[in-house]
């Protein structure tokens, strides 16, 4: 399981599944750039509860 940088959920990222970048939620919403900043010097992707929030 790959956490969020924010809320250290489950960020539900296809690549770090094993699976097509296509298939993961994250191709289909645009992400606030507020948020992008925030885990801008992270590895791991921000999850879609945070984006939502």
């Amino acid at each position: 399981m790959y956490e969020c940088p924010l809320c250290k959920r489950d960020n539900a990222c296809a690549i770090s599944n094993g699976k097509n970048p296509e298939s993961c939620w994250c191709m289909n919403v645009q992400i606030p750039s507020q948020l992008l900043e925030c885990a801008s010097n992270r590895e791991t992707c921000i999850c879609q509860t945070c984006v939502d929030e």
